[in-house]
């Protein structure tokens, strides 16, 4: 079996549907959370996974990323978690929720913007809610942020690690899994938005900064770990290829 993998697009759907050109179809498509935030088209991404889950079914696969946990964590307790979600790129992603909607979101405060949205897409939130936090296939194990690497028993991290661990990279991975994740920018791992592996070739980073540097990295790669082709589409939809 073969994999498509696509991480951390971020509302970006001009380079998402840019860079779906290059899957063929027969490998399975994996996506390794944050669609939404910053970005302005975050709905229309969400939108176009769960086409993509409901033509393909179990041939795609969403992984849960830390701004999916964020937006469904503010729309049940707006109060406690409104200022987070909206530093870190909501705010962005409700005014593309409200465009679809009668409301004039400048007249409605962040609170109630929370019970509007959750009155008015729960197939959206219910889809997000119920996204795997990882998956195994093969030999390799698909994360969003990565896992607790002090241990060789991936199983034990916590939820929370899963989207949000940083620098786990760092250490040497003792699990049997090639771990591909996104999440940290790849220009905080070497200074560069193309895609990383390690000298062992146990961890690959894809996450290229798309909403930030305008590219988003797909890579090709067999059920054991083996980086096969890895694309790029940057910010003006023109793609890449590199083998």
């Amino acid at each position: 079996m073969n994999l498509f993998v696509v991480s951390d697009i971020h509302g970006m759907y001009k380079q998402f549907e840019q860079m779906l050109t290059h899957w063929d179809k027969e490998s399975t498509l994996v996506i390794l959370g944050d669609l939404i935030d910053r970005g302005p088209r975050s709905l229309d991404v969400i939108h176009k996974v769960i086409e993509l889950k409901h033509t393909y079914g179990e041939q795609v696969i969403f992984c849960k990323g830390n701004h999916e946990d964020m937006l469904l964590n503010y729309i049940e307790q707006p109060e406690s978690n409104y200022e987070r979600y909206f530093r870190n790129g909501g705010r962005e992603t409700m005014v593309n929720f409200f465009e679809s909607l009668p409301q004039d979101i400048k007249d409605i405060s962040e609170l109630e913007q929370a019970n509007i949205v959750k009155a008015n897409f729960k197939d959206e939130l219910a889809f997000l809610e119920t996204a795997k936090l990882h998956v195994v296939i093969g030999d390799v194990l698909f994360t969003h942020a990565g896992f607790d690497s002090a241990n060789t028993d991936f199983t034990i991290t916590t939820n929370r690690d899963f989207i949000w661990i940083r620098e786990h990279y760092l250490k040497e991975n003792g699990t049997p899994y090639v771990n591909v994740f996104g999440h940290t920018p790849l220009k905080y791992i070497h200074e560069s938005n193309e895609v990383w592996q390690s000298a062992d070739g146990k961890y690959v980073a894809i996450d290229g900064g798309c909403y930030f540097s305008g590219q988003l990295n797909g890579v090709f790669m067999s059920e054991h770990g083996e980086v096969l082709e890895i694309y790029h589409v940057n910010g003006d939809s023109s793609a890449s290829y590199i083998d």
